[in-house]
């Protein structure tokens, strides 16, 4: 007895020491064997998710035993002693298990020649399993003293289970917990993205990195609909050959594939492509040739109207569950709002800039000499503006102050706009009110706050005796020097009724001479530079009159 009692206290600790479930039912099954002289052990376990036990796991199991423990369920509500063992929490004794009606005809004949002890495994005061140990009918049955060991040691071994259960369970949340986190994280850096700009590429950009970085796909694109169609928007394949058909700017067929039926249905769909693929659509076997297995479309929806579809693909077969397929929905929902307001800002602010183009299309039609020259002004500021690494929102400031410098003009004679000699001194100050009338006129106009002081210093020097403020240097506004730039280069390369424009390099002479007394030096060399390495491109169609002139045509 004292050994047995040993025998228990080492297998106690030893099972104490184990991390791994099945490692619990190898040592519990040979600790069994040597206390009680078992001959195989086979547990099944109690799967809380599905309410029913799993399949089960042995050792010793004979090898024609093990497909019928294997796919034989343990259903105790079809087993009313089974189910009031497990209940009570008491074991069930079966000496004779061939004569049992608690066991399948086929089982009863495999056990013929075993005694079957079933004992629950208790944690908790829950049942998290039951033990079937078997022995063969040569030795007697199992005694109350060897029953009492066997529920001895099923119960500590049901502990070290539910402890491991337990372990195992905090971190599966945890890594679940982690990837939720990662997806709140990933929804903020799009809501960032959004709320810091209203670019359209920017949010394409900043979606498909964190969909790729999230799923672990190989495939994304973003399809929007056209009049009744779909139009790839962007496409990333790593290190995939992405097909003409799913290029940028491809317009895709209708036809029987998952983004059309997303895009028709408003509803996410998903394709496996298994087994047969004789039968395929254009897309899905163009889909199939880049070695794409698995594929998930999701409907962009805006107020219950679909926007577009969000296709990603995968070359894992089955790659899209259902938890990675909510949090694909959750960022498309962002991403068609995201780009909804990035579509509706880009209409605004088109009508927006065609309304005032309209306007200073109108002042440069008074007079036929300056027809195009704002937008010609436009042109040459940006580049301007740009060749000097201004950022963007500074360089989009300094384009519509060059497109509505002149705007001031509307308040002067057509009689002095289209005089066709120089002006007299006479004839100076009312052309030279014009600023300060384009001010009057623009400032209502909240938007265009930050564009006023180009329009009202264009006309300023750099040595402070131009108007209307004769401010001087780096008082004046940059927008002003570089709008100042632009607007003598048109005026000087344009013809007038009383001279012919000067060629490219006479007007860049001419500003050279004149910096650091009319013109910002710095802005003249970027200017000088930008015209030496763009001659005949960028401002070959801003001028194709000048160009022409200059190719002898």
């Amino acid at each position: 007895m004292i050994d047995t009692f040993n025998a228990v206290i080492e297998g106690s600790e030893r099972l104490s020491g184990l991390a791994d479930v099945d490692e619990v039912v190898k040592d519990l099954s040979r600790l069994l064997k040597r206390l009680v002289k078992s001959r195989w052990i086979a547990v099944y376990f109690f799967d809380r998710e599905r309410r029913d036990f799993a399949p089960a796991r042995s050792y010793g199991l004979p090898s024609r035993f093990v497909p019928v423990f294997r796919e034989m369920p343990l259903a105790p509500d079809k087993i009313p002693l089974l189910k009031g063992m497990l209940n009570k929490k008491q074991h069930l004794l079966l000496t004779d298990p061939s004569a049992s009606d608690l066991l399948p005809a086929k089982l009863r004949k495999l056990l013929r020649n075993l005694t079957l002890l079933a004992v629950p495994m208790i944690a908790r005061n829950q049942v998290i399993g039951a033990v079937f140990i078997a022995r063969t009918r040569e030795l007697p049955p199992f005694s109350q003293d060897e029953v009492a060991v066997i529920r001895d040691m099923v119960s500590h071994a049901a502990l070290v289970v539910s402890h491991i259960q337990i372990f195992d369970e905090s971190l599966d949340m945890a890594l679940d917990l982690a990837g939720r986190i990662d997806v709140i994280l990933t929804l903020d850096e799009i809501n960032k993205a959004i709320s810091s700009s209203l670019s359209r590429e920017k949010i394409l950009e900043t979606a498909m990195e964190h969909v790729e970085r999230i799923t672990r796909c190989e495939f994304v694109a973003i399809l929007q609909v056209e009049g009744s169609g779909l139009t790839v928007t962007a496409s990333y394949a790593g290190g995939l050959s992405v097909p003409d058909i799913l290029q940028a700017g491809a317009r895709l067929p209708r036809g029987r594939f998952a983004a059309w039926r997303a895009y028709r249905t408003g509803r996410s769909t998903g394709t496996d492509y298994s087994g047969k693929t004789n039968c395929l659509s254009d897309m899905d076997a163009a889909l199939f040739s880049m070695g794409i297995r698995s594929l998930m479309a999701i409907p962009l929806m805006v107020r219950d109207e679909v926007k577009g579809v969000l296709m990603l693909g995968d070359t894992e077969t089955g790659a899209f569950d259902r938890g990675s397929t909510f949090t694909i929905e959750k960022i498309a929902s962002q991403m068609a709002v995201a780009l909804e307001n990035a579509q509706l800002y880009e209409d605004m602010r088109s009508l927006f800039i065609n309304t005032i183009s309209s306007l200073a299309n109108a002042i440069d039609a008074k007079s036929p000499w300056t027809k195009g020259h704002s937008e010609r002004v436009m042109h040459i500021a940006a580049h301007i503006a740009k060749e000097m690494g201004l950022p963007e929102t500074t360089v989009e400031r300094i384009r519509l102050g060059g497109l509505l410098h002149d705007i001031g003009k509307i308040g002067v004679i057509e009689a002095v706009l289209e005089k066709p000699a120089a002006l007299s001194e006479d004839e100076f100050p009312p052309l030279r009110a014009h600023p300060e009338k384009g001010i009057a006129i623009l400032s209502p106009i909240a938007q265009l706050r930050d564009v006023l002081p180009a329009i009202l210093h264009h006309h300023e020097r750099y040595d402070g005796t131009g108007y209307p403020k004769g401010l001087k240097g780096e008082d004046i506004p940059l927008a002003a020097r570089i709008v100042a730039v632009a607007d003598a280069f048109d005026a000087m390369v344009s013809e007038r009724p009383y001279r012919k424009g000067f060629d490219i390099g006479e007007a860049i002479g001419e500003l050279r001479r004149g910096a650091g007394s009319q013109f910002d030096p710095k802005v003249v060399d970027c200017f000088a530079d930008y015209v030496k390495r763009n001659m005949g491109k960028e401002l070959s169609a801003v001028f194709p009159e000048v160009f022409s002139k200059a190719a002898g045509e």
